[in-house]
Order: C-alpha cells, then sequence, then structure tokens
C-alpha cells in the first residue's frame, strides 16, 4: 500500500467512510498474513508454554474485516 494515500482518500470519499489515514489501517498485519514469513508450522511450542487455547483463523479474520466494516473503515 506503499504511496497510495491518494487512492485511499478516494476509496474513503466514495463509499463515505469515516476519515482514516492509509497507515493507521494496520496493512502490516495482512501483509505479515499472507506473506508467509513468519508461519507457524505447529503449535507445539505455544502449548508446551500454556497456551491452550486456539481459534479458528478464517473465522477470526472475517470477523476482523466485518468489524472494520461496521465502523466504516474499510469498505
Amino acid at each position: 500500500m506503499k504511496e497510495k494515500e491518494g487512492v485511499w482518500e478516494e476509496i474513503v470519499r466514495e463509499n463515505q467512510l469515516e476519515p482514516t489515514k492509509l497507515e493507521e489501517i494496520g496493512w502490516w498485519l495482512l501483509d505479515l498474513f499472507f506473506s508467509g514469513e513468519g508461519l507457524i508450522t505447529s503449535m507445539n511450542k505455544s502449548k508446551e508454554h500454556g497456551f491452550l487455547g486456539f481459534r479458528n483463523s478464517k473465522k477470526s479474520f472475517v470477523s476482523w474485516i466485518d468489524k472494520n466494516k461496521a465502523f466504516k473503515i474499510v469498505p
């Protein structure tokens, strides 16, 4: 999303979103999610350290998007 501030401003205007700067959106998380870097392939270490709960990644991601839509942050 580097150097796309003008495009984002147009999207905000056209979709009547909350005035938000592009860098406030948190694209770094999506970059990390889709890049595959730091991908967790095993939960063994987490379980060894007491992290026994889990969330469905797809449901969590969709929920995050839906919340941002509800607050008119993304179209």
